[in-house]
């Protein structure tokens, strides 16, 4: 039975990693208990740790075994996110989250590493290859036009979160307008009895539109799976 969670990677090129397992420096502080490993290949590791009773699964990745800098953890997003990741943070270290997103199914590591590849692959950009260029115009008002203008990268990786969020119910994307100031797009799948009007209208002219501070929803708490990252 399958068991499919969402995974984001943290960049950790300067975190010990001897005899197949992780050194951060704040493990004991945080009380994070390492209860199995896994070797799956000379390039990716799995481990399962245990807090309070919860646990949280990670792969620690090696894009390049010949580059010591290229070295990821890809964490579950789960309550014990912060706190897991916490312990790679400060120090001057480099430790940042990088962007890459992946679903992995935490019941079966079979082609678990092509797709951790695939992310990793995919992050990066060639020399003079074009960037995801994208610029949405919203409605202003009722009836109002709205506008998507994008270079044929940008909505090709569209159309792939697009394809992720109808299987997983949620996706984001990073994206660029013209001024190089890089955005995240958050998509979600919501289902066919989904409480419209519980939801603020997205008329963006407040000169026309005045928003409606009844509505329930803000369009933040929609996302179950990102939650973390509109606290």
């Amino acid at each position: 039975m399958s068991d499919v969670k969402l995974f984001t990677a943290i960049y950790i090129p300067e975190t010990p990693f001897v005899n197949g397992v992780l050194k951060p420096k704040k493990t004991k502080k945080l009380n994070f208990e390492l209860l199995e490993s896994k070797k799956i290949a000379d390039t990716l590791y799995h481990f399962i740790y245990k807090k309070d009773e919860k646990q949280i699964h990670s792969y620690y990745y090696i894009g390049d075994l010949e580059d010591a800098l290229e070295r990821y953890l890809f964490v579950e997003s789960n309550d014990l996110y912060d706190d897991f990741v916490s312990q790679f943070w400060g120090g001057g270290q480099r430790y940042w989250e990088s962007g890459m997103d992946t679903y992995i199914d935490i019941s079966s590591n079979e082609g678990v590493l092509e797709q951790l590849n695939k992310a990793y692959n995919n992050h990066f950009y060639e020399e003079g290859e074009p960037m995801p260029m994208c610029h949405f115009f919203g409605q202003q008002m009722w009836h109002d036009n709205a506008y998507l203008i994008a270079n044929r990268i940008a909505l090709i990786e569209l159309k792939e979160a697009i394809d992720i969020a109808l299987k997983h119910g949620e996706s984001r994307l990073g994206l660029s307008p013209s001024d190089g100031e890089g955005y995240y797009l958050y998509i979600n799948c919501v289902e066919d009895d989904f409480e419209w009007e519980a939801l603020e209208m997205p008329y963006h002219d407040k000169e026309i539109y005045e928003p409606d501070k009844s509505v329930e929803i803000p369009t933040s708490k929609l996302f179950k799976k990102y939650k973390r990252f509109f606290s």
